[in-house]
């Protein structure tokens, strides 16, 4: 009992911190009713789309609404990293409320069809701002890698429970109403998204701040193309990401197909199975707070993209509705462990500064792989048939995945967060104004050395081009010969010497076997004159530390 206790006990206060984070409580619910207006919108268009023209006219909606989404995602990403992001939230789900309720009065007032498919491709486009946006600002909510964990976690939750009200949502309003009825609601619930996002407030400065040039926007946006295709871990992960999409987005238009045209159970039926993968996509998010502290993510990803083609392949194999259901269940479960783990690796491994516009490529590979699946689904059912298609859907990912397993092994390595590092870091005054994703980074480039009893650290009079934080041990700091002070665990020395740019103040002796963390000039300049208010606390260290050095003694670095 007490090894299970153990275990589930960091996951608990992990969420509890979630929900008792005021700013990451209403983000989450935002995201929430985003995922239902995204989730009901698109089954509701495609429903719309087959009623005037069958498989063929609801996979080439499909495509055409989401290549322009695709196309305009990075471009919008840019103003994350250089505004601050919850205002990048709070417009984006206002403005999404905006394009959602512009086609829904288009459809309930019977325009041309292709009317509504450009209201419908504008709203679509809107959309792209929530998804960026919401999982670039966790990491400025978040206070502790385990609480990113967690926020991630809730975050999955959040489109499960959001995904799951919106098919709700399509399934009973398509039965008295229509898919304009549909739009309409879900613009409600983005302007209750954006009522909700006002109140979120975040420590993040932005990285570029200062005006914005429209001119600039391309070069920006391409930043988050180069600091994926120039790296190869997030190339891998965003490589078997678009993957999934083009699967993904196979499988939806394939369920329409499947409701309608095999299991006969109509309108309503396409409903009632994503309903069903709605309900496991809770699952699955419920199952992903158990990452939450874990080391390495690769199992938990392999394990999820293995079900996930299972899922896919086995829902094609069946004429009855109930386990057709339930391998969309399966499938709704896969998807957002795998959702989980690699949104977790890629905050873990990509540069703060440009992560809003990786997530921007990330939605747009997602917008243009679910079109890109979509055409595709009418290609394959016309060719080898409805169940061979989804074979072929459900084997890619897996296949992939075990290609590139020793990359993703090299990711899992380089996204394990430095536990140790972060705890001394975080109780540095100097350190504590900087973001949590800041300061991860800094915390992966210390270095531990061990210093043996009797040694020096640093030498008065020497060149000083490194900046420590002690690990283990006691040091005494000797300014002219003289003991000024004694340094324990936690504490930090060095700093005078790269701020002033003199040279080293006194001498650190260790009087016990001990440890330090050693980090370099450069590195320690550009994280602390970065930020005014971390420079602040550093000059208030500097100050008082030579104010009290040369009361008592020569100073002190």
């Amino acid at each position: 009992m007490n090894a299970i206790l153990a275990r589930i006990g960091p996951p608990i206060r992990a969420v509890r911190g979630v929900i008792g984070n005021r700013s990451l409580r209403r983000a989450e619910l935002a995201f929430g009713c985003f995922n239902l207006a995204e989730a009901a919108t698109w089954i509701a268009i495609l429903v719309y789309a087959h009623d005037r023209g069958g498989a063929r006219a609801t996979g080439l909606v499909g495509m055409v609404l989401l290549i322009p989404a695709g196309v305009v995602a990075p471009l919008t990403a840019t103003l994350g990293d250089r505004f601050r992001r919850e205002a990048l939230v709070r417009i984006g789900y206002a403005v999404q409320a905006v394009a959602i309720g512009a086609t829904g009065v288009a459809m309930v007032m019977d325009v041309p069809a292709t009317l509504v498919y450009v209201f419908a491709a504008v709203g679509m486009a809107s959309l792209t701002t929530g998804r960026p946006g919401h999982h670039s600002l966790l990491p400025d909510l978040a206070r502790t890698p385990s609480e990113l964990t967690a926020g991630n976690s809730v975050s999955s939750l959040a489109e499960g429970v959001g995904g799951t009200l919106g098919t709700l949502l399509v399934a009973f309003v398509l039965a008295s109403g229509g898919a304009g009825s549909v739009y309409l609601v879900s613009a409600a619930a983005l302007g209750l998204a954006a009522v909700l996002a006002f109140g979120v407030h975040a420590e993040h400065e932005p990285h570029e701040p200062g005006s914005f040039n429209p001119f600039a926007v391309l070069k920006e946006a391409a930043d988050g193309f180069r600091a994926i295709v120039g790296t190869p871990s997030p190339r891998l992960l965003v490589g078997l990401a678009a993957v999934m999409t083009v699967t993904w987005g196979l499988f939806d238009v394939l369920l329409v197909t499947l409701a309608i045209d095999a299991l006969g159970i109509g309108e309503s039926g396409v409903g009632l199975l994503h309903t069903a993968m709605g309900v496991g996509a809770l699952l699955g998010a419920a199952g992903s707070v158990a990452l939450v502290g874990r080391r390495s993510l690769l199992a938990a990803l392999i394990g999820a993209t293995a079900l996930y083609g299972s899922a896919i392949a086995a829902t094609g194999f069946t004429d009855l509705v109930f386990a057709a259901a339930a391998a969309v269940f399966l499938s709704g479960a896969a998807v957002i462990l795998i959702d989980v783990t690699g949104r977790v690796l890629l905050q873990r491994i990509v540069d703060d500064a440009v992560l809003t516009r990786v997530f921007g490529v990330i939605e747009s590979l997602w917008m243009v792989g679910v079109g890109v699946g979509s055409a595709l689904s009418a290609v394959l059912v016309s060719t080898v048939g409805l169940r061979a298609a989804f074979v072929i859907g459900g084997a890619a990912l897996p296949m992939v995945t075990l290609v590139a397993i020793g990359g993703l092994r090299r990711v899992d390595r380089e996204a394990v967060v430095p536990e140790r590092q972060l705890e001394l870091l975080r109780g540095i005054a100097m350190f504590a104004p900087l973001p949590r994703s800041d300061i991860e980074r800094v915390a992966t480039q210390l270095r531990r050395f061990v210093i043996p009893r009797g040694n020096d650290v640093v030498v008065e009079g020497e060149p000083g081009d490194t900046f420590y934080v002690i690990d283990a041990g006691s040091f005494d700091v000797r300014a002219a010969g003289r003991s000024v002070r004694t340094l324990d665990v936690g504490d930090h020395f060095g700093e005078i010497a790269l701020l002033e740019d003199v040279a080293r103040t006194a001498t650190v002796h260790a009087v016990s076997d001990g440890a330090v963390w050693a980090l370099d000039r450069d590195a320690f300049l550009a994280t602390i004159t970065g930020m005014p208010q971390a420079a602040s606390a550093a000059a208030a260290v500097t100050s008082e530390r030579l104010g009290t050095t040369s009361a008592a003694a020569p100073r002190e670095d």
